[in-house]
């Protein structure tokens, strides 16, 4: 059975719009996350201290549950997955620190309803994890870097094609995707912008292994 690799974060719950709203606010700036047209943009712009919503010890946000919430459908998208392709084969891998690692899992089981072992919890290259599934993600680089390394299918979430650094577009200005820029024409690489759509080419994928 083919297995399933998800990112948690801005890929199943929101961290983006609430990482903004303290941006704006802290800042006195308007921004929206389609301006946020590379990854480490808000660092770069703002300074360090752009990171410290989420990268920060004191700011661990995953043991409030009411400031980051899953996207509209993102559960029962999850569910459907669990379903099709049995929970042993539905995972979620996530970059962590290790002072948020353990409130990030009590996180997704309170709303994914996941056992521990469906949860990655990672501090270095992604792809080493995924060499047997599909990966979605909405970093393009993680994405870049499954399908060169593992040759498998990857998938860049771009939810309602809202996320800036997700589009196809503005790949050039982030440096850190120019070693792996030219993955973008491989037939394992993709854009989604819906949970639906995600389904459809995991489907696909699915009957073209069979």
């Amino acid at each position: 059975m083919m297995k399933v690799y998800i990112d948690y974060d801005t890929t199943l719950i929101n961290l983006i719009d609430p990482w903004i709203e303290w941006i704006n606010k802290k800042y006195n700036v308007i921004i929206t996350s389609n301006d946020i047209n590379r990854w480490y943009f808000l660092g770069e712009v703002f300074g360090k201290e752009a990171d410290d919503f989420w990268r920060h010890s004191k700011y661990n946000h995953y043991a409030d549950k009411n400031i980051l919430k899953p996207y509209n459908g993102a559960v029962d998208f999850f569910l459907t997955l669990q379903k099709q392709f049995g929970e042993e084969n539905v995972i979620i891998i996530s970059s962590t620190r290790d002072h948020h690692t353990k409130e990030k899992i009590e996180h997704a089981q309170f709303y994914f309803g996941i056992n521990k072992e469906q949860f990655i919890p990672v501090n270095k290259e992604k792809y080493s994890f995924t060499k047997d599934g599909i990966l979605i993600d909405d970093y393009p680089l993680h994405v870049m870097e499954h399908v060169q390394h593992n040759k498998q299918k990857g998938i860049v979430f771009n939810y309602e094609n809202r996320f800036g650094w997700c589009k196809q577009s503005n790949y050039v200005v982030d440096r850190t995707l120019s070693d792996f820029i030219d993955v973008v024409k491989n037939d394992k690489f993709s854009i989604a912008t819906s949970y639906q759509e995600i389904l459809e080419e995991l489907n696909y994928e699915q009957n073209y292994r069979e």
